[in-house]
């Protein structure tokens, strides 16, 4: 069981660490220096029954416990050291790759898991692992080693109440066996409800604010309440239900000192051993069965580790989008190209023979209604997606992406979605997430380019202001101007805007769209846009409707052919002049019902 637990462990480190080893070895030579006092003891009492106990000998038996119990904390602290530090540098190590590994997986994988059961991965699976590792591995090694160390010199002194002493091992194991499935299943059943709540209250906390707006806190409270007692009753079960055969198991344990007791008194009066000796076995006895008792609470816990590490592994086994065997050359040019692409979310198709060009140095937009596909072409230029072999191909300056090392691709594309994200830290932090090395006067630099300069200075300590998760305290506008800060700032050739402006005021807009405008001179600029007004100076403006290139040109070229993109546009000229009618709106002032 260590054997396969390290394996594992080391396996999801992606490295061998000697000091879990080395650690094992000092655990089982701490319980061999334990054993020594117990000979000492037994030697001891039998000179003081024999009459041969002198001043002298007292202190030698005393010296040599007192160097046992050194040696022993000597081994104890070279134990734990070695064991502590392994343990956390593994598991740690197994944070960063799993962290990594979640970075490399198609988008999929998060849209059929909640964000919740992947942080209960993240963090409740590997806390109990590395709990387990650092503080019961130990344990388990000494509580193994030290009863049967004992055990076989107590043999050595008689064999028969040796054996006594030893018997009570494998049947507490079989016992403790018997309890271990039941143990093992309640655990999972712990795990699985602390993922379920980790979920709800990820999604009670990210939606307090739709959920007060609209409510509903009750119906959603509900879920959570649920949940919560869900994780209550498995960790009750996981407590209760191994009871009666842990206490079995403590009975086992128990019953040993009775037997050992009962066969050594018969042995005593019989005259085949000594008092003394039964004596010493009476004494050694005690802590010998306290071990084993220690052994099996190792043992349970080890064992449901066991589910643990394997959610960890599962994680690390979904398959990443995958590496070129053979990379391509640099690419050198920054032209984007899709070749008859065929794509689809598992069973539903959203892309279908698309084949278009995105020239270099230049902005080209791609518009259409809701569901036409525009997201999903530019993640698949990111590999938020990955093509299938087959199903056409992407090619940027003339390499097929998917041949393309995954850190070199992203080195050369810089993302700005619809939905930004702003991580807890400062506004400059925030920025140079696009590039964490550059400094104060590159960060400004990118800040003023993206027009976000000027509130940034106006909010309380300017750049050095902490925003919380999701930057509440900033407007949509706000937010979408420092996720295009940190676009400039990573200074990538490629730029991929999704629908920039499509939740910003009219004025935000208008400072957007001059950023965007000033990229197009260095880069190969491609945006999403609703609203067609935004993009009418492109290059070029590709239209999409239901995963198909309907039509390709210039605003004004795409107007005179009265196409999709003249439908869309005509549609969205009248809207603009929506106004309520005047009765309506009499209704409203007065705050009644029309």
């Amino acid at each position: 069981m260590i054997a396969e637990l390290f394996n594992l462990g080391e396996r999801l480190a992606g490295r061998k660490d000697a000091r879990l080893r080395r650690g094992l070895v000092f655990a089982l030579c701490e319980a061999m220096a334990t054993a020594v006092p117990y000979a000492l003891v037994l030697f001891f009492v039998r000179a003081a029954l024999e009459h041969r106990l002198t001043l002298g000998l007292t202190w030698k038996v005393t010296a040599g416990i007192v160097v046992a119990v050194l040696v022993r904390m000597l081994f104890s602290q070279s134990a734990m050291a070695n064991i502590f530090v392994g343990a956390h540098a593994l598991m740690g190590q197994a944070r960063i790759r799993a962290a990594d590994h979640l970075r490399r997986l198609p988008m999929g994988f998060f849209t059929k898991n909640r964000s919740g059961d992947l942080a209960g991965v993240l963090t409740t699976d590997m806390a109990f692992v590395e709990d387990v590792w650092s503080h019961i591995i130990g344990v388990f090694a000494a509580s193994l080693a030290l009863p049967l160390v004992v055990g076989l010199g107590l043999c050595a002194l008689e064999l028969r109440l040796g054996l006594a002493v030893l018997a009570t091992l494998p049947v507490a194991l079989v016992v403790l066996a018997a309890t271990t499935p039941l143990f093992v299943r309640e655990k999972r059943s712990v795990l699985e409800a602390t993922a379920d709540a980790n979920a709800r209250i990820v999604e009670y906390v990210q939606g307090i604010a739709v959920v007060r707006g609209f409510g509903r806190y009750g119906e959603v409270y509900q879920r959570l309440v649920k949940a919560m007692e869900r994780l209550r009753d498995a960790l009750i079960r996981t407590e209760v239900l191994p009871s009666p055969l842990l206490a079995v198991a403590g009975f086992v344990i128990e019953a040993g000192f009775v037997v050992v007791a009962f066969a050594g008194s018969s042995l005593a009066l019989d005259g085949a051993v000594s008092p003394g000796t039964l004596l010493v076995f009476l004494v050694v006895a005690v802590g010998v069965l306290r071990q084993v008792g220690e052994f099996g609470v190792a043992l349970l816990m080890l064992r449901g580790s066991q589910r643990a590490l394997d959610r960890v592994d599962g994680l690390l086994a979904e398959k990443p989008l995958s590496e070129p065997a053979a990379p391509a050359p640099p690419i050198s040019r920054f032209d984007i190209e899709f070749d008859d692409v065929s794509f689809a979310y598992e069973d539903r198709r959203v892309i279908e023979g698309v084949s278009v060009r995105f020239p270099a140095r230049s902005l080209t937009a791609i518009v259409g209604v809701s569901g036409s596909g525009k997201s999903t072409l530019v993640h698949l230029v990111a590999r938020l997606w990955d093509v299938p072999r087959g199903q056409g191909s992407i090619r940027m300056g003339g390499v097929d992406i998917r041949d393309v090392p995954f850190e070199e691709l992203h080195r050369h594309i810089a993302m700005v979605f619809q939905d930004v994200v702003i991580f807890s830290g400062t506004v400059l932090e925030n920025i140079r997430v696009g590039r964490p090395d550059a400094s104060r006067e590159e960060v400004e630099r990118a800040a003023k380019a993206a027009r976000a300069h000027d509130f940034i200075r106006a909010l309380p300590k300017g750049y050095d202001t902490e925003l919380g998760e999701t930057g509440g305290t900033l407007s949509g506008g706000e937010r979408q101007r420092l996720s295009l800060a940190r676009a400039i700032l990573k200074d990538a050739p490629i730029v991929l805007l999704d629908e920039a402006t499509a939740s910003v005021d009219a004025s935000a807009e208008a400072d957007i769209q001059r950023a965007i405008d000033e990229l197009v001179n260095e880069k190969t600029v491609v945006v999403i846009a609703h609203r067609l007004r935004t993009v009418r100076r492109a290059s070029r403006i590709v239209v999409l409707d239901r995963g198909r290139v309907a039509e390709t040109g210039t605003h004004e070229e795409l107007l005179s052919r009265a196409g999709v993109y003249a439908t869309l546009w005509r549609e969205q000229e009248r809207a603009k002049g929506w106004r309520l009618g005047r009765k309506m709106t009499e209704h409203a002032r007065a705050g009644v019902e029309p």
